[in-house]
């Protein structure tokens, strides 16, 4: 009798491990993988934002990019004042995924917020084997992705596709009295003729022929003379200066004007979110 009770016993735990051992092999079969297996064909798109920005500068716009389904908002990466870089999220291979930058030293110099891009940019390179990215940047935010893509001869960086500055002061901010109510090394780069501005426009042979630029100025003045014209901070011309750095044929401007083209209003302008989406995504 216990010589029959052992031998169902043993048949009953062999059934058992057959009927895993075949379910298991029919999960792993049909199992569709969680990354592709071309990462290289996904290209995140990267927003720093400016002098003083944070969280806010680009969170509105990233959730009307989602409401609109343009993409999702996948990564944060949060960069201390000593340059330690922190990421929240990670990056599927099966969407357009946004990156969102924020540095704790939002007054940092352009050279600082550079080497702080490098940083972040091997790591995303090395860490998340992303291989080409497009870069947007609100005001100093554009200045640092320029000078960036000006100075990354060297290094494990992804391939930057195209670049979008909004409000960028490429030829500084004229304004006296912005400087007397700002601080920060940042303030030293952002006036006119500055080292870093023109060291910026004079380093224009190393900027990749290849990359699609945009350059977004805002106007709330428009009855003015042009070189007047400004989004409240930075003026027209100073803000389309990007054409002094990339090739005419890769270059492309867009003035936006009326009471919301503010300099922080423009990255709350449903017709800039229409702009960034049409230019990266050939979305109309």
């Amino acid at each position: 009798m216990l010589d029959k009770v052992l031998h169902h016993r043993k048949k009953f735990i062999w059934i058992t491990v057959l009927s895993f051992l075949l379910g298991a092999s029919i999960f792993f079969v049909n199992s569709t993988p969680t990354r592709s297996e071309k990462p290289s064909v996904v290209t995140p798109t990267i927003f720093v934002h400016g002098y003083k920005g944070g969280p806010g500068s680009f969170n509105t716009m990233l959730d009307r990019f989602e409401d609109n389904n343009w993409g999702t908002k996948r990564m944060v990466i949060y960069v201390t004042n000593e340059g330690n870089v922190r990421v929240r999220g990670g990056i599927p291979y099966t969407m357009n995924p946004f990156i969102q930058v924020i540095f704790e030293n939002n007054r940092a110099s352009i050279a600082d917020q550079t080497s702080w891009l490098r940083t972040i940019m091997t790591k995303l390179h090395n860490d998340y084997a992303i291989s080409q990215v497009n870069l947007v940047g609100h005001s100093m935010g554009g200045l640092a992705s320029t000078n960036f893509l000006l100075n990354n001869q060297e290094g494990d960086y992804p391939e930057v596709k195209k670049l979008i500055t909004i409000g960028s002061p490429f030829l500084g901010i004229g304004q006296n009295d912005y400087f007397s109510l700002n601080t920060g090394e940042a303030t030293v780069d952002l006036q006119v003729k500055s080292n870093a501005l023109v060291t910026m426009l004079n380093s224009k042979e190393n900027f990749e022929k290849d990359i699609q630029a945009l350059s977004i100025a805002g106007v709330i003045n428009e009855n003015d003379l042009e070189e007047d014209q400004w989004d409240g901070v930075v003026t027209k011309p100073s803000a389309l200066g990007l054409r002094g750095i990339v090739p005419r044929k890769n270059f492309s401007e867009l003035v936006f004007s009326g009471p919301s083209a503010t300099h922080s209003g423009l990255h709350e302008h449903t017709g800039v979110d229409e702009a960034v989406a049409e230019f990266l995504w050939n979305i109309h």
